[in-house]
């Protein structure tokens, strides 16, 4: 049956009450019927604050100590000074909201609490207003409104303003407690003529307005009941609250229509979880509760909307909760997991007492059986939240329900093109898929956000969840899954096409935001019931995806996955094991350089690509073992496959192999010590017009080849006695690193610009570079490169700062599975006290040519200093 309840004066009766009552500012305070007014209209205050309230006001002026509330408010609990504190900032919050700047509860530093405002006793003789239950009939927020405090005061001026406003959002976001703040707020304005309707229980759109009308105690004599209503509502200043309006949206939306055109002083507040669409009708969509982002401090994290919602619901329930770091990672996680949503979280907080906070973030991977016990005063769609869900689940069409299910496939957000390419077919036609999109949106199904240009849309976390179950109990996963496997394979050949067209910004801008579906493809895909082929597909193509965005180490472990896939297949794939080789050999150079197991992935990569006639993978596979070679220190080697390489590309490939081919002789006659010869080269590379646009030849696989060209030449420049022009052209490369925002490539130029800057005393660039160095490579999950950093970093301190203790040892680099012969080396030119007996033998025997002068010099200042 539908309710209606009456607000404004018609609230209160005027009683005499036996017991005194405390006054301070606008605020009365009675004890006997717990009950704390703000001229005459309820605060709400949960259990625990108005206690502690009581506590203060009682003995105002004094200070209570800590020991003495929490004994009070919690007399048989025991409960850490952090509950303590955050129900203080609960009661402040409270008495906060006149505005008028009046401070009430102090804290007095090592002692407790002090209520410091004036405190006034009044007498049981004074008739007092006191609201009471049997006359309050517009429902009362059953607790305090937190985190919509900006949304209230928004919402009561368009209500103001406007004669229709519609509050739209999804199930559980916290439409009809909003609603109901706004009718407290207006209750000076419209006063008995608040008229709040339920419209959940009404099943059939054509009875609404005869439901409305015998709601308002008005004589249905007719077929037509909107005369009367019409009749009733003339020449009155009121404001009709229509709730959960979503399943009789046409008619509400006529209804609200007919009753604004007849009554100008009318104003309509209605709720939906998608628009009335009527004349004149203004919107406001709810947002979530703000959740903390990942880093922040621990008083941050207090200040967010949703951790506040958790913590204080959890309290009421566990009577005390400790907020300890570890807590509140758990707190926080529930509430991103959640997406802000109230009611979720409010269903979670009363899980608390039962899971605790680590177990319940724990129990969340089911939340559908975990939330499933709400407030027994809340609504039947509102005491779980898979109830919340079904109702809106079951008044959808046919096709958007199945739409929805579709969408549950996507994990994380997905475009426009997208979502048609995916959900289409089987019944659905791209029409169809298109306006069932628009149609999901504006019932607050589907969210969206703008990424640049490009309009994003996704299901929140709680939502796909249960759309994922319905999917699977559809029979549908698999062929979904593979039509989103498929999809991403069609999108990344797409990328690696734009990558050799587009800028690496504008790359990232289009292809970035799709790692997550190449995720979900690739878990599909090597799971139980997925497809190999399509997954080793995948993995090779999206290779660029994934070192532009530096994310080696998964790249790595993805690779390792599909190799062996591949060797458990019931037919050896050569052609798809070398196309994975080769991948894993390039992840493994910027993970674990110096590996054995690199050479041999290199080695078995060009022994497929040879037996196949792959000359393309040859080439790349040639490449890979020329990096390999050069992290060895076997730069002998190095030159020979930079030499194979040219020969490939003298007779298969064009001019930009050829290019690719000179930067790498260059890089291996510099480290062999043959300088000149590698100037030439290294110039010739810097002044092909093909080194400003051939990235694309990479494959994603190397460093940037315009950033990696001026690296090498400063390099040289420098051996050869220029450190002024090669400080400016390393200085260029770590500028274009940072430009392109490609990790990898930053990281190589830094490398190459700390050992430019440490061999030219340049103390602060060697500083301010290392230190960036450090922070790239650490952010990006290259250890290889971090250990780079920590090489330059004891170097400077060795230099600049020789008593800091805190500097790493010699011994600790040298253990390091990331120091080989060239960190040897490097150290050795480094500083003389980093100099090792493996670095000193190498330039015995020749194989140092780069940095022997260096290393012996550093031998004899070392030997000297010893004497």
């Amino acid at each position: 049956m539908i309710t209606i309840s009456a607000g404004g004066s018609a609230m209160a009766r005027t009683d005499t009450v036996v017991e005194q009552e405390l006054a301070f500012g606008p605020y009365r305070l009675a004890p006997a019927n717990r009950l704390l007014l703000n001229d005459g209209r309820p605060v709400h205050l949960n259990g625990r604050a108005f206690d502690l309230l009581l506590a203060l006001v009682e003995r105002a002026g004094e200070v209570v100590s800590k020991e003495e509330l929490i004994a009070r408010v919690w007399p048989s609990t025991i409960v850490e000074e952090n509950n303590l504190r955050v129900h203080i900032g609960t009661l402040r919050k409270a008495l906060c909201a006149d505005d008028s700047g009046m401070r009430y509860v102090e804290n007095v530093v090592g002692r407790g609490y002090s209520f410091v405002a004036p405190v006034t006793r009044v007498a049981h003789d004074i008739r007092t207003t006191v609201l009471h239950k049997d006359i309050v009939r517009l429902p009362l927020l059953q607790t305090r409104l937190i985190g919509r405090e900006q949304a209230r005061e928004l919402l009561t001026a368009m209500v103001a303003q406007h004669r229709c406003v519609t509050i739209v959002g999804p199930g559980g976001i916290g439409k009809t407690t909003i609603a109901l703040a706004v009718a407290e707020a207006l209750a000076p304005v419209f006063g008995e003529h608040t008229y709040f309707l339920d419209l959940a229980p009404v099943t059939d759109g054509r009875l609404l307005a005869s439901t409305v009308a015998v709601a308002l105690g008005l004589p249905v004599l007719g077929d037509d009941p909107l005369p009367s209503l019409r009749a009733f509502l003339r020449d009155k200043q009121a404001m009709l609250i229509f709730d959960s309006c979503e399943h009789v949206i046409d008619q509400v939306a006529a209804l609200a229509e007919q009753l604004l055109a007849d009554n100008p002083p009318l104003h309509i507040l209605a709720t939906s979880r998608e628009p009335l669409r009527a004349e004149g009708e203004r919107l406001h969509r709810l947002e979530p509760l703000t959740v903390p982002a990942q880093g922040v401090s621990r008083e941050q994290v207090l200040s967010y909307s949703a951790v506040q919602l958790f913590t204080e619901r959890a309290m009421a329930s566990m009577n005390g909760l400790d907020l300890s770091p570890e807590n509140l990672r758990h707190i926080v996680d529930i509430c991103r997991r959640l997406d802000g949503i109230p009611l979720a979280i409010e269903l979670a907080a009363g899980r608390a007492d039962f899971f605790g906070i680590a177990g319940l973030s724990a129990q969340l991977e089911n939340c559908f059986n975990t939330l499933v016990r709400g407030r027994r005063t809340a609504l039947p769609r509102h005491q779980t939240l898979r109830a919340t869900l079904d109702w809106s689940f079951d008044k959808l069409p046919v096709v958007e329900q199945t739409l929805l299910q579709r969408f549950a496939i996507f994990r994380g957000s997905f475009t426009l093109e997208a979502a048609v390419v995916v959900v289409s077919g089987d019944g659905i036609g791209t029409d169809q898929a298109l306006e069932g999109l628009a149609n999901l949106h504006a019932k607050s199904l589907l969210s969206t956000e703008a990424d640049q240009d490009v309009m994003l849309y996704r299901l929140l976390d709680t939502t796909r969840a249960y759309a994922g179950e319905k999917l699977a109990a559809a029979g549908a996963m698999a062929s979904m899954a593979r039509r989103y496997a498929d999809y991403c394979c069609h999108l990344l050949t797409d990328a690696q096409t734009d990558w050799e067209r587009q800028s690496t910004g504008a790359w990232l801008a289009r292809y970035g935001r799709s790692i997550d579906h190449v995720r979900a493809g690739l878990d599909w895909a090597f799971g139980a019931g997925g497809d190999v082929v399509t997954g080793v597909t995948l993995t090779v193509i999206s290779a660029p995806l994934w070192y532009q965005l530096s994310l080696m180490s998964e790249y790595r472990q993805r690779l390792e996955v599909a190799l062996a896939c591949v060797a458990a297949g019931p037919e050896a794939d050569e052609r798809a094991a070398m196309q994975l080789n080769l991948a894993l050999g390039h992840a493994l150079l910027h993970t674990h350089a110096g590996d054995a197991r690199c050479t041999s992935v290199f080695a078995a990569t060009l022994r497929l690509a040879e037996r196949l006639g792959d000359m393309a993978c040859y080439m790349r596979g040639l490449w890979g073992a020329f990096t390999d070679a050069i992290f060895h220190g076997d730069y002998a080697s190095a030159l020979g496959f930079a030499e194979q390489f040219g020969d490939c590309a003298r007779r298969y490939a064009g001019e930009a192999e050829k290019v690719i081919h000179a930067r790498l002789t260059s890089l291996a006659l510099h480290y062999l010590g043959r300088q000149d010869e590698a100037r030439v080269y290294a110039d010739a590379v810097a002044a092909h017009p093909l080194t400003h646009a051939a990235r694309a030849q990479n494959n994603g696989f190397q460093f940037d080849q315009r950033i990696s060209s001026l690296a090498i030449q400063s390099l040289v420049l420098w051996m050869q006695g220029y450190p002024e022009q090669a400080l400016r052209v390393t200085g260029a490369a770590v500028q274009e690193g940072r430009e392109i925002g490609h990790s990898i490539s930053l990281c190589f130029a830094l490398t190459v610009g700390c050992s430019v800057a440490t061999w030219s005393g340049a103390r602060a660039l060697a500083q301010g570079w290392t230190t960036e160095l450090l922070d790239v490579a650490s952010r990006a999950m290259l250890p290889n490169w971090h250990y780079w950093g920590r090489v330059f970093q004891t170097a400077w301190l060795l230099e600049y700062a020789p008593g800091d203790t805190a500097r790493e040892s010699l011994a600790a680099l040298e253990q390091s599975p990331f120091c080989g012969p060239l960190q040897t080396e490097v150290m050795a030119s480094a500083h003389p006290a980093l100099l090792t007996a493996r670095a000193l033998q190498r330039a015995e025997d020749g194989r140092a040519g780069w940095c022997r002068a260096e290393i012996m010099r550093h031998r004899a200042a070392r030997a000297l200093a010893q004497t």
